[in-house]
């Protein structure tokens, strides 16, 4: 997949990380912690675009809006209330959330700047990972809601 350009490149990631979080997940009977120590899974996430993992936190966020995320008392708890907090207090459609350009940067808003931020962090993936997780577990316990910028 490297061949292809990075705005393909991103839209074809974002789904293949996602499902991988999603079996991973699975694997662990929805636990965050244990998920997020998953070799794969950290592998996965590790070598995904930079532009991909910041696309995934702003789709896990958008899908989440009106659930109850699950609580951490780390850094990766303090992100993804923060992801939460600013989904609720967004007063607009998927397009404005995500932006006209999107999967491509920069990603709108205050929720775009902390997704990139955490994206484009290479050394602490296993954080903005177990971000990613915890955003998507409430998705994950519904299995007829799949993350999409058009939910």
């Amino acid at each position: 997949m490297t061949g292809q350009p990075l705005p393909l490149r991103v839209a074809m990631q974002i789904p293949e990380v996602i499902n991988e979080m999603t079996e991973t997940l699975a694997k662990y009977g929805g636990t965050v912690e244990r998920s997020a120590l998953d070799d794969g899974l950290r592998r996965c996430w590790a070598e995904a675009e930079p532009e991909t993992r910041a696309c995934v936190l702003l789709t896990l966020a958008w899908s989440a809006q009106g659930d109850d995320i699950p609580l951490s008392d780390d850094t990766a708890g303090v992100y993804a209330d923060d992801f939460g907090k600013y989904v609720e207090a967004f007063e607009g459609d998927s397009e404005a959330w995500h932006g006209k350009s999107f999967p491509m940067m920069p990603l709108p808003g205050t929720a775009g700047t902390l997704a990139s931020s955490l994206g484009f962090d290479r050394e602490e993936t296993d954080l903005t990972l177990k971000t990613a997780l915890l955003l998507k577990t409430s998705i994950y316990r519904d299995p007829t809601r799949m993350p999409s910028p058009n939910r």
